[in-house]
């Protein structure tokens, strides 16, 4: 395994369990000890999959990003070559993984709607959404991380004189 694959995978693991850990906390925040947890309106478990998704989403990116980039900086990391369809601006890649992250929530929050059931025992609803934190954050940390490591390499174009592009 290559170094990066090493660093995406370490620094990944962290962000599911992070994510994870964090889920069960908002959870408990939000419905407390209330048992059953009631599907649908406003504030219960459908709409709460919206705030955790757009928060994972852009905590995923924007956390190990800054740190990948501080390790750039200082030359503790390499980066990256390749390419990658997430942006190279941080704030930018952030914005696009958050609102991904958003719909994704939208998608699993309507699909508990469609299922019918107007409550859900506390241990399910809360094991579902420390589930679904931490796969979240499996999917969104590792193409955050390798655009990061990416977005420190020198450009295609960069060792070109001025005015000359390939």
């Amino acid at each position: 395994m290559s170094g990066h694959a090493a660093y995406v995978r370490r620094e990944s693991a962290i962000s599911i369990v992070i994510n994870g850990a964090l889920s069960l906390v908002f959870f408990l925040l939000v419905f407390g000890r209330l048992d059953p947890v009631p599907i649908a309106g406003l504030g219960h478990y459908a709409f709460d999959f919206l705030p955790q998704s757009f928060m994972i989403g852009l905590m995923a990116t924007l956390v190990p990003g800054l740190l990948t980039r501080a390790k750039l900086r200082k030359g503790l990391l390499a980066p990256a070559p390749g390419r990658t369809l997430l942006p190279a601006s941080l704030p930018a890649r952030v914005g696009i993984v958050a609102l991904g992250s958003l719909l994704a929530g939208g998608l699993v929050g309507g699909a508990w709607l469609m299922l019918g059931g107007a409550s859900l025992g506390w241990w399910a609803a809360l094991s579902f959404k420390i589930a679904y934190g931490a796969l979240l954050a499996l999917v969104v940390t590792p193409p955050g991380l390798r655009a990061a490591l990416r977005a420190g390499a020198p450009s295609a174009s960069a060792d070109l004189p001025e005015g000359v592009s390939r």
